[in-house]
């Protein structure tokens, strides 16, 4: 049966499309999402968001309905190379994920292009054998962290050095050892996660950012750290501390939103 939430502020496909998250598949206009154990359908016609197989409650918390995008821009909106993301982008939100299956999908995705991540990410579904369906699609539960285990379906999906990072965080950390990291400043998650194989600061950050409510992280990938030397500092090439400070200074405790817009609008409109 298909709900209609009415939502302002909100991009549904930029908010899917943008890199932060790589289970779904759009069939014109119309999104199949999976998380975890859910697997559900959106389409978007003006302020109205339309869905099914999941309720409202699920939907406000995954994508964050309940923030006021105006109160982050008034954060975040200090000069004018974010200004013109944010006017470009509205509505892209940021999207809380599940955190095991956030962790695991960054720690898949380096040196991978999107395409070859969701392709992994999807094999390693394949391999929990957990089917779920709604209509006549059919998918897979995302694995739980004992599942994790080497075997053939690990080496299929293109794994690669990649492998015994996912063996090590299946082995090491769990739900609940992700969800206590809420606890703790920034900087401690940020370090505790690091003590995982395979886990430096952009995962980490990525991890925290999209799934564990740390709105401060500020993932550096190349992208951004590109566009902050080329934009911020008249194109010197300056080391990663010193534009981690700056992102903190200039952008404040919602700086994570700053990176999602810049992000997105900078990987849309590439740059010198």
């Amino acid at each position: 049966m298909t709900s209609r939430l009415r939502i302002k502020s909100f991009s549904l496909a930029d908010t899917l499309e943008c890199g932060q998250f790589f289970r779904f598949t759009e069939i014109m206009g119309t999104y199949i999402v999976q998380s975890s154990s859910h697997i559900f359908t959106l389409w978007q016609k003006g302020d109205d968001l339309f869905y099914e197989g999941v309720d409202e409650s699920f939907l406000v918390h995954f994508f964050r309905l309940d923030e006021p995008l105006d109160a982050v821009f008034k954060e975040i909106d200090r000069d004018p190379i974010i200004h013109r993301a944010i006017q470009r982008y509205r509505g892209l939100r940021l999207i809380r994920q599940d955190p095991w299956e956030c962790l695991v999908s960054y720690l898949c995705s380096s040196a991978k292009s999107i395409a070859h991540i969701r392709s992994m990410i999807e094999i390693l579904c394949k391999s929990s054998g957990r089917k779920i369906s709604l209509g006549s699609y059919v998918g897979y539960d995302f694995p739980e962290p004992s599942c994790i285990v080497p075997s053939p379906h690990l080496e299929s999906a293109g794994t690669g050095f990649r492998a015994a990072y996912l063996l090590e965080a299946g082995r090491c950390i769990d739900r609940a050892g992700l969800a206590s990291l809420k606890t703790l400043p920034y900087l401690e998650a940020r370090g505790s996660l690091m003590r995982l194989a395979g886990v430096g600061k952009k995962v980490a950050d990525c991890t925290l950012l999209y799934s564990l409510d740390f709105l401060e992280a500020f993932p550096m990938d190349t992208w951004i750290k590109r566009g902050l030397q080329h934009f911020y500092f008249g194109g010197k090439r300056v080391g990663e501390k010193t534009l981690e400070e700056f992102a903190a200074d200039h952008f404040g405790p919602l700086a994570g939103y700053a990176q999602l817009y810049l992000f997105h609008y900078w990987r849309n409109h590439p740059f010198s």
